[in-house]
């Protein structure tokens, strides 16, 4: 006899916790998907013993962005303790959901591996995992840029830019997993030798829950350039290109519909967690903010920070994966996001506000919402830094008159005769340059087309109203808490109901039970808290159409003078 369907789950509650760059924050979830309880760990203020600015070792090389994962670890104890000491009732949490920052990884010891399995509920958490847990306590972060050098090597030992990009989704990155892992093969061969396993951020997460070492789930092991994100399994050949015996120090990777397993015994007799508590994958923070945005496949996610990134829904693979990163669905099977970062964000629109109107955000807005759209033909890029996508450094302003195919293209024109045209140019030229990328890409703009807005700069009225008629498409903010907060509760909230509610194999239960849902459909009704900020003016399809041509022609000629100079570089070399 079944009682499963009998039992009443509104006491159920759903712990997410994001282990970020400079933050570990989480949010209880009630059965109504409530917020109930939230926390965070600020790793400068919080935990300053381990001397970090945003999260990043102060001491560590200018290429280089790296951190301790003891740090992780002690913060993860000290979350935990906050909720706690709040009033929370974590032995109601039925389901834990995670995110962590892209890219990072972490060496395990052999000590670690076995203190990991034998955690002892009498000792803190980072009392038990300290610096003799990992081979690494300098490990590398999503920013570090250091490991040009083995990503290069990696693409021609697999043939080229395509190939490997037809492989995992991604051209070879310097701050990708692999390239990274390569660069501690190299240069820490002993530390590399006697290391058990290697874990994501991410699936770090998961095994300082579970107890043990924890899988990379398919959308995160996407970030690696060393997943086949078609047949969803490690590729032997770039894990050949990467390091010896690089296989067995890598868990299989698994959906992010699977379960990681139960919560460990330790929190279990520490902070009173059920022992049955469910512990889900735990996912990129980028691909779990869309989660937490319950997206249809016509929005996308723009998020305007240090640097840009957009995420958008591409369903099946695009030829075009040279520009830009193919990741697996994190929430619908056998379909791909498409994800796009453009280093040159909020740090360049900074620097236009502080040269032009000393740092004054309302003089610059003015100068945004003085000047008519598409700035009378007047059109500029400033990659400050070397652009991502696509490969390419420095500054081109064009204004109406010029032509395309002149001679005098490349140089393009010294400055615009008045500041407001110089401010309107940045922002128009930053973000045609990012739809053109994106639907280059295979994004589908269209009527139903709507940008979902994230990020520090996302607040600006004047930028947003720019984002809309460029994109001529609504532009929404997501109101309450973090939206990758959301996205590891929902995605616990989903795994209870898909491992539990609807697992029921009884003949009563299977006749009685509708169909089972897709997490969309199993969320349709939750509000999105998404509210309206910015609305496309009429005519700019027909005044940025011609523009995003010109921008993408500009973006291509910085390219060619890129390489151009890059070559003279290594032949004056």
């Amino acid at each position: 006899m079944c009682h499963r369907r009998k039992q009443d789950y509104s006491g159920n509650t759903y712990l997410g916790i994001q282990l970020g760059t400079q933050l570990c924050k989480a949010v209880i979830l009630d059965a109504q998907m409530k917020v109930t309880f939230e926390a965070k760990i600020n790793y400068d203020v919080d935990l300053p013993e381990f001397k970090t600015s945003g999260g990043v070792l102060t001491d560590a090389k200018p290429v280089e962005s790296l951190a301790n994962p003891v740090m992780w670890v002690k913060a993860l104890d000290m979350l935990l303790n906050c909720l706690s000491g709040q009033g929370a009732d974590l032995h109601s949490v039925v389901a834990i959901g995670g995110a962590g920052q892209q890219h990072g990884c972490v060496f395990w010891s052999d000590i670690g591996l076995r203190r990991l399995c034998n955690l002892n509920p009498i000792l803190r958490l980072h009392e038990q995992l300290n610096a003799a847990a990992f081979e690494l306590t300098r490990t590398p972060l999503w920013m570090d840029g250091s490991a040009h050098t083995q990503a290069f090597e990696m693409e021609q030992q697999l043939g080229g830019t395509v190939e490997l990009a037809a492989i995992t989704g991604s051209r070879a990155y310097a701050r990708f997993t692999g390239p990274q892992i390569r660069k501690v093969y190299q240069q820490c061969p002993e530390h590399y030798d006697r290391t058990p396993r290697i874990s994501l951020v991410s699936s770090f997460l998961s095994s300082l829950l579970v107890g043990g070492v924890a899988s990379i789930e398919f959308c995160d092991g996407s970030g690696m350039n060393l997943l086949d994100i078609n047949r969803r399994k490690w590729s032997e050949k770039c894990l050949e290109a990467c390091a010896p015996g690089l296989g067995r120090r890598l868990m299989q990777p698994i959906a992010s519909s699977r379960l990681q397993g139960r919560v460990a015994d330790y929190y279990v007799k520490r902070w009173n967690f059920r022992p049955d508590c469910m512990v889900v994958p735990a996912i990129g923070i980028v691909a779990s903010r869309y989660v937490g945005m319950l997206l249809e496949k016509d929005l996308l996610v723009l998020s305007l920070d240090i640097s840009d990134t957009m995420l958008l829904h591409l369903g099946e693979v695009s030829h075009k994966m040279d520009e830009g990163h193919v990741l697996c669905h994190p929430t619908i099977p056998n379909e791909h996001l498409g994800l796009l970062c453009f280093r040159n964000g909020s740090g360049v629109r900074q620097g236009f506000c502080d040269e032009l109107v000393d740092g004054d955000w309302e003089r610059f807005n003015a100068m945004l919402d003085s000047t008519p759209m598409g700035n009378g033909g007047n059109v500029a890029l400033h990659f400050v830094e070397r652009e991502l996508i696509p490969q390419a450094k420095g500054t081109l302003r064009w204004d109406s008159r010029l032509n395309a195919r002149s001679k005098e293209a490349l140089r393009g024109i010294e400055k615009f005769d008045h500041p407001e045209t110089e401010a309107r140019a940045l922002i128009e030229g930053q973000m045609m340059h990012h739809r053109a990328i994106a639907q280059d890409l295979g994004f589908q703009f269209g009527p139903k087309t709507m940008i979902v807005m994230a990020g520090p700069d996302s607040s600006n009225r004047s930028i947003l109203q720019i984002v809309a008629d460029v994109f001529n498409a609504p532009v929404y903010e997501k109101l309450g808490p973090g939206a990758c907060l959301l996205g590891c509760a929902y995605r616990a909230r989903y795994a209870f109901y898909e491992h539990r509610e609807a697992s029921c194999s009884c003949r009563h239960c299977r006749r009685s039970r509708p169909t089972k849902q897709s997490f969309g459909e199993f969320f349709r009704q939750l509000p999105r808290d998404l509210r309206l900020v910015a609305q496309p003016q009429p005519g700019c399809e027909a005044i940025y159409a011609p523009l995003i041509v010109r921008c993408m022609n500009m973006g291509r000629l910085l390219a060619a003078s890129t390489t151009i100079h890059d070559s003279h570089i290594v032949m004056e070399t």
